[in-house]
C-alpha cells in the first residue's frame, strides 16, 4: 500500500514572505486529501542569507519528510499499523544532481530512522524569491565557535551549559531550535528568558528558531488523523542545525547533545524492537546521513559529546563542576524531558494542582523515568514536579492490564527481570546496525551501566512489590 506525495510550491507575491507549501496525497479510503505547511525559516534566512545552497536543499528534504511523517497516520496507512510505504514524488531542490548523488542514501536513512519504507525523487526546484527586510538581525560568522541543538530538554540543557562554558574568550555558541505544536518554544524561552534576566553566560549564545510543522485547519478532509509519534523531529532539527553550521565553516560540526542511553535505545521488550522504538539520535541513523550528507558536498558532522554517558552520568558530571552546579540547579527545573504532558487526565495530581504549579511532567513514560533517575542522583528529584509517582500510584495502578498509561513502566520492569544481560544487549544493538567491535563493546558498557543505575534507583526508592517485578528482591 505506497501513499504518494505531490509536493505543492506556490511562490509568495512578496520577497517578505517564502511562499506556500501543501502536500496531496490519496487518502487511506482513496479519497484526495490535502494539508498545508508552515515553514517560518526567518531566524534561519537571517544567519545564513541563503535560499540556494545543498544545504536549503537538505533543510527543504528534511522539512517535507518531517511534514509527510506528520501527516500520515501510521494506524490508517499501513498494513500492519507501522510500516508504510512512502513515495515522495517530487521534492524541489537547487541542485539535482547533487542531492540524486545522495538519494538511496538519504533513503535507508530515513528508512531506518522512522521505520517505513521511503523512496524520495528529486525534482529540479524554481527557486525562491525570499528576501525579508523586517524583523531581520544581523550576524557575524566569526563572533561563534560552536552550533548546538537546543530541545529545552534536560539534555539540551546540559549541552548547552556545558558548551558555553567552554568558549574561547569573545566567542558564542549558535543554538538551534524548532517547534511546531509551542510547547517546546515555551521551555526555550523559560530556560534562555531565565538566562537573560540573571545574566547567565551574558554574550555567549545567541538562538535560531525554526517554526515547521501541518497547518492542522488546513486539512482538504477536516479531522483528518495527523502522526504524533515524531519520529522525523531529529532530521528536521539536524538539517536547521547543518544549514546553520555550513555557513560557519565546514570545520564546524553539529554538537547534538543526548544521553547515549536515548540514542541506541535498546528495545525493552520483543514488541518494542525495530523503529517502534524510537532512533531519533541512533548512531546507526546518524553514520548513515552523514554518508549521505557527504555526498551531496556537505562536510560539516555530527557531534555527540554524550554518546557513552547515561543520563544520570551527564548530570553527575555537570552536577559536580562547582562553575555550573548552581546554574544546573536553577534551571533544571525549567526543562523538560516529558514525551506526554498533554495527557494531565490521566495523572494522579488534581487538575488544579497541576495548573497552579506548572506541572509538566507525566512521571509515566520513559523519558520522565529516565529523568527521575538522573535528578535522583544528585539529589533533585522532586515528586512535586510530576503528575504521578509511579512508586506510589492512585489512578496509576501496575496491577491493571488495560491501563495504558503503566505500559513504559511495566516494560522497563519486565526488562530489568528478563533481558537485562550483556549478551541481549549486544544482540540488539548488532540488530541495529552497530557492528564496529570497539563501538559495540563501548555501548554495550553503557547499556550495562545505564541500566544498573536504574535498578539502583528502584532499588532504593521503590516499595516491595515493584522492586519484585523488577526482579531485585
Amino acid at each position: 500500500m505506497e501513499t504518494r506525495i505531490n509536493i505543492n510550491y506556490t511562490p509568495s507575491m512578496s520577497p517578505e514572505f517564502l511562499g506556500d507549501f501543501e502536500l496531496s496525497f490519496m487518502n487511506y479510503d482513496n479519497n484526495p486529501n490535502s494539508v498545508k505547511l508552515k515553514f517560518d525559516i526567518k531566524q534561519l534566512w537571517s544567519f545564513s542569507r541563503d535560499t540556494t545552497s545543498v544545504a536549503f536543499d537538505f533543510l527543504i528534504l528534511a522539512f517535507i519528510v518531517y511534514n509527510v511523517d506528520r501527516a500520515l497516520n501510521r494506524q490508517k496507512y499501513s498494513v500492519d499499523g507501522w510500516r508504510r510505504q512512502i513515495k515522495l514524488c517530487n521534492v524541489p531542490v537547487n541542485h539535482l544532481d547533487s542531492m540524486n548523488k545522495g538519494r538511496e542514501v538519504f533513503n535507508r536513512a530515513i528508512s531506518f530512522l522512522t521505520g517505513d519504507n521511503w523512496n524520495i525523487n528529486f525534482v529540479q526546484g524554481q527557486g525562491y524569491d525570499y528576501n525579508p527586510t523586517r524583523k531581520v538581525m544581523d550576524y557575524d560568522y566569526q563572533d561563534y565557535e560552536k552550533v548546538a541543538l537546543f530541545s529545552g530538554g534536560l539534555d539540551s540543557l546540559i549541552g548547552f551549559i556545558d558548551e558555553a562554558s567552554t568558549l574561547s574568550a569573545g566567542k558564542k555558541v549558535l543554538l538551534i531550535s524548532h517547534k511546531e505544536l509551542g510547547k517546546e518554544g515555551h521551555d526555550q524561552d523559560n530556560i534562555l528568558d531565565y538566562c537573560m534576566n540573571n545574566r547567565i553566560f551574558e554574550g555567549k549564545y545567541d538562538r535560531l528558531l525554526l517554526n515547521a510543522g501541518l497547518r492542522s485547519r488546513t486539512w482538504q478532509i477536516s479531522g483528518s488523523p495527523a502522526e504524533a509519534t515524531f519520529r522525523s523531529r531529529s532530521l528536521l532539527f539536524f538539517a536547521a542545525g547543518i544549514y546553520s553550521a555550513y555557513h560557519i565553516g565546514e570545520q564546524v560540526n553539529l554538537i547534538v547533545p543526548e544521553n547515549g542511553t536515548i540514542s541506541i535505545n535498546i528495545p525493552l521488550d520483543k514488541g518494542r524492537r525495530s523503529a517502534c522504538s524510537t532512533r531519533t539520535t541512533h548512531p546507526t541513523f546518524i553514520k548513515k546521513l552523514e554518508e549521505a550528507l557527504l555526498l551531496i558536498g556537505i562536510n560539516n558532522k555530527f557531534e555527540n559529546p554524550y554518546k557513552y554517558l547515561s543520563k544520570a552520568d551527564m548530570m553527575n558530571n555537570c552536577y559536580e563542576d562547582n562553575s555550573k552546579r548552581d546554574i544546573l540547579i536553577n534551571l533544571a527545573n525549567l526543562s523538560c524531558s516529558c514525551a506526554k504532558r498533554g495527557h494531565n487526565h490521566y495523572w494522579d495530581k488534581d487538575p488544579e494542582i497541576i495548573k497552579q504549579t506548572h506541572i509538566n511532567h507525566c512521571g509515566m513514560c520513559l523519558p520522565c523515568l529516565y529523568r527521575r533517575v538522573s535528578l535522583d542522583a544528585v539529589g533533585l528529584d522532586n515528586t512535586d514536579l510530576i503528575g504521578t509517582d509511579v512508586f506510589h500510584g492512585v489512578k496509576y495502578n501496575l496491577s491493571n492490564r488495560e491501563q495504558k498509561s503503566t505500559r513504559d513502566f511495566k516494560a522497563l520492569l519486565f526488562f530489568l527481570k528478563n533481558r537485562f544481560n550483556e549478551h541481549i544487549i549486544r544482540r540488539e544493538l548488532l540488530m541495529n546496525g552497530i557492528t564496529d567491535s570497539d563501538e559495540l563493546n563501548n555501548y554495550v558498557r553503557l547499556g550495562m551501566h545505564s541500566y544498573e543505575q536504574v535498578k539502583d534507583w528502584i532499588a532504593t526508592r521503590a516499595p516491595h512489590e515493584i522492586k519484585q517485578m523488577a526482579g531485585i528482591e
